[in-house]
């Protein structure tokens, strides 16, 4: 049986009645302004974080253009010329012949320590300014190298920003670590890489950071794009400076034995490929390195640490400057958060880090790991650190957010807490770092030629004619006692180009080549502290000098007392120069008059010794070829450990060209 009038359910309008409003509870417009004005003040907190960024990012670019002297320091005629700066910029000068004539940055260079060979062996890090030189210096080469080192030192905190962005990390967070990463920046030692010339190792760790990142993004999501990238950031870092494969690799180790589990055959292809491809994109610079090894001689200086590895560390905490202390302590945790977020990017970077901590302090305890120079990874370290925070710092405060501490919320008492201790630890040295680097007359970055500079340079041009050999007393390592002349300048790279002539003398006193053996500074000559008439004699035979700049005593002293050998012919009571007479013409053995340019010698009117040969004064080199072919080998000479130059001309062969031909032929080289 069925009830034609059923009872109706209490919340069930009888038929043709209309259903009442549900009553809307108080709370609710209340939550909703509540989450609206969340997101707007997220809203303008994002935005706030993007303005900050962009500012802090673009002050220290005004910086460094104040550090090179503003518009004024760009557009003079004159390179850097202090520290390393000069070596780059006559390797950079150089190479752009050797990459015309080989398809390689190497070549012969016969414009210092009577001819060697220029590679990657010596100097190692000096490919990017070379291509920039190469590419943008046509007739101001000078001021191409300048805006590198401009641009390079400005792009560093870009780079950290990039990073953050590529590790997804929100914006608050991405203007931590550039505050951070400018504050170390500045107020620890990696500013003074622009100063001393090492821009390349300046660029080459944020940039490594970038490529490390994109790499781990790889290995989390896949796709050819992102491999695409990863691999030509990875090329580009390896370009910019070799040893951020001492990072790069081993951060990209960790990530992919974290993520191996996971990963598709593609990825593991990507992996296994990526190497080759960065090998073989910077094949034109590395590859010479290896029939130029034998080029190779002792490297005794290198940024190595002698205290050890456990001094190191505990300094971090009571001799170091303040934000290395802060870096690790709020770095862990970032660290850990990452790897809980994304396996292979949070793998990565704790591989960054681990790369930089191993390299930078541990490796203090391993003498025979010195000739990496791995001290200077310090700096990677702790870039990696600053991306850390910027990960865990926001996450740590939204944590708080639904805490109040008074009438206010708990986060905001953090992240003011955290800006004040900031601003009182940090602001003060890098106020103070900025005014110094910056402020004075001199700035850190200056190529303003000093007094000093203008009479070297000058005093050569009227003594001197093109093609003549200078032995020139280069300054390095200070010599006790006796203050610097030139003010941290290393005028030798400079005065080939501007005068014309050879130097012996520079451009780097402790070149880690076998050629380094002739070299005049720091109170030596080829190596003799203790030189007298005998050994000046003796090498001068070999060498051929017509002039001489000398500052040291002992040099000095020899000028005075042997004017028959050295005519004084200006001295400003520090500096000296002086014409050395009795050792002309270009050979050795016979007699040849050879016009020397960079990457090929021209030997003319050539007139064999008894033997039938003729010895150059130029460094014999491997894989020396002369065009129309003659008999060329190698002699050595006097105990110099490299040999000369010892051609054997044929009858009626009275001029030869001389080069460093590579053996694997590059087809698009314009060399024979």
């Amino acid at each position: 049986m069925i009830d034609p009038d059923p009872i109706p359910f209490a919340d069930v309008p009888p038929p043709g009645a209309t259903a009442p409003e549900r009553p809307t509870p108080a709370s609710a417009p209340i939550v909703v302004k509540r989450d609206e004005a969340e997101r707007k003040s997220r809203r303008i907190g994002r935005g706030f974080a993007i303005l900050l960024t962009i500012a802090a990012c673009t002050l220290h670019g005004i910086a460094v253009w104040k550090g090179m002297g503003g518009a004024e320091g760009l557009s003079n005629a004159w390179p850097l010329w202090r520290d390393d700066h000069p070596l780059y910029y006559h390797s950079a000068l150089v190479t752009r012949s050797f990459l015309a004539q080989s398809g390689t940055t190497a070549g012969y260079d016969p414009s210092f320590m009577s001819g060697y060979a220029k590679s990657v062996v010596f100097p190692a890090s000096s490919t990017l300014p070379e291509l920039v030189v190469w590419a943008f210096g046509g007739q101001r080469p000078e001021l191409a190298y300048k805006l590198y080192v401009l641009i390079s030192t400005a792009l560093v905190p870009w780079l950290v920003a990039a990073a953050c962005w590529i590790w997804r990390i929100r914006a608050g967070g991405v203007a931590t670590a550039v505050l951070l990463f400018l504050a170390y920046l500045w107020t620890d030692f990696p500013i003074n890489y622009a100063s001393l010339g090492m821009v390349p190792y300046l660029l080459a760790i944020p940039l490594s950071l970038v490529a490390t990142g994109a790499f781990g993004r790889f290995l989390d999501a896949g796709g050819s794009g992102r491999w695409l990238a990863a691999s030509l950031l990875c090329a580009g870092a390896f370009l910019v400076h070799l040893t951020s494969a001492m990072i790069i690799a081993p951060a990209g180790a960790v990530a992919y034995i974290a993520s191996w589990a996971g990963l598709k055959f593609t990825r593991h292809l990507g992996v296994w490929l990526l190497p080759l491809v960065v090998l073989a994109t910077n094949a034109f610079w590395w590859l010479p390195g290896l029939w130029l090894s034998e080029t190779k001689g002792a490297s005794d200086f290198v940024f190595r640490h002698p205290e050890g590895a456990l001094l190191r560390i505990v300094r971090i905490a009571i001799g170091e400057s303040p934000i290395e202390v802060i870096l690790v302590t709020l770095g862990l945790p970032g660290l850990v958060l990452l790897s809980r977020r994304h396996r292979g990017l949070g793998a990565a970077l704790w591989g960054f880090c681990a790369a930089g901590f191993f390299w930078g302090y541990l490796a203090s305890d391993i003498r025979s790991l010195d000739f990496l120079q791995p001290g200077r990874h310090t700096y990677a370290f702790y870039t990696a650190l600053t991306v850390a925070v910027g990960a865990g710092f926001f996450p740590f405060l939204e944590k708080l957010r639904p805490t109040k501490f008074g009438p206010f919320r708990l986060d905001h008492w953090a992240l003011a807490a955290a800006v004040l201790i900031g601003v009182r630890i940090l602001v003060m040295p890098l106020v103070g770092s900025v005014q110094l680097r910056i402020g004075g007359a001199e700035t850190f970055l200056m190529s303003k030629p000093s007094a000093t500079l203008l009479w070297v340079v000058d005093g050569v041009k009227r003594h001197a004619k093109p093609g003549d050999r200078v032995l020139y007393e280069e300054s390095g390592f200070d010599v006790q006692g006796i203050p610097d002349p030139y003010q941290h300048g290393r005028f030798s790279g400079l005065i080939p180009e501007r005068v014309g002539v050879e130097l012996i003398g520079g451009p780097y006193l402790h070149a880690a080549l076998q050629t380094n053996f002739t070299q005049f500074g720091e109170g030596k000559l080829f190596g003799m502290v203790d030189w007298d008439r005998d050994f000046f004699v003796k090498y001068a035979r070999l060498y051929r000098p017509s002039l001489m700049v000398c500052w040291t005593p002992r040099a000095r002293r020899f000028c005075q007392s042997n004017p028959d050998l050295a005519k004084i012919l200006e001295d400003d009571g520090t500096l000296l120069i002086a014409r050395i007479s009795g050792f002309e013409g270009d050979a050795v053995r016979g007699s040849a008059r050879v016009a020397a340019a960079p990457g090929r010698l021209t030997v003319r009117e050539m007139s064999p010794d008894l033997d039938g040969s003729v010895v150059l004064r130029y460094h014999s080199v491997p894989s020396l070829q002369a065009h129309p072919a003659v008999p060329v080998d190698a002699t050595y000479e006097e105990g110099d450990p490299v040999p000369f130059i010892r051609l054997r001309p044929s009858p009626g062969v009275s001029e030869v060209e001389l080069e460093m031909i590579p053996p694997v032929r590059i087809p698009w080289a314009s060399g024979r």
